[in-house]
């Protein structure tokens, strides 16, 4: 099965078409992990629409309405999170023969990620570095400047 490999929080694709890319606006396909309903499309009607879906996907997938009469039922999951990882399954039960595609994705959270770089971190840290600097080189300076003055008062 395709590996898809995403950081936390970005959208990602799964993709599953038909290689006779046959129209399915009037098919049925399934797609599910680990025995949860990721997204349902039945002959128009789907899981944004009044089909059964995991509160886990609610509002986060949909699929795309334009490329079914090509055989293509990816569906795109936005906004992803790290126990969204596994092994998706994507069916089509009423092709004879039954096709079924399996894709595992594997979301990356941002904590997990020591020693690769996490975009905006650096600077964040740079910054702070910086400011940090200046704050104990203020305070720093200030009291020598205040030690300074007292011993030209003397």
């Amino acid at each position: 099965s395709k590996v898809i490999r995403v950081e936390e929080g970005s959208d990602v694709t799964l993709p599953c078409s038909l290689s006779t890319k046959e129209d399915i606006q009037s098919n049925r396909f399934d797609w599910t992990k680990d025995g949860q309903q990721v997204f349902l499309y039945d002959a128009g009607k789907h899981s944004n629409n009044g089909l059964d879906q995991d509160e886990q996907f609610e509002g986060r997938v949909s699929h795309f309405q334009d490329k079914l009469k090509h055989g293509n039922a990816s569906i795109i999951i936005r906004n992803t999170k790290v126990p969204d990882s596994g092994v998706y399954t994507c069916a089509f039960p009423r092709l004879q023969p039954n096709q079924t595609f399996h894709i595992r994705l594997v979301v990356v959270g941002l904590k997990d990620r020591s020693g690769e770089n996490i975009p905006g971190f650096p600077t964040k840290l740079f910054v702070g570095t910086v400011l940090c600097t200046l704050l104990v080189g203020g305070v720093v300076g200030g009291g020598l400047y205040v030690l300074y003055k007292k011993l030209l008062e003397r």
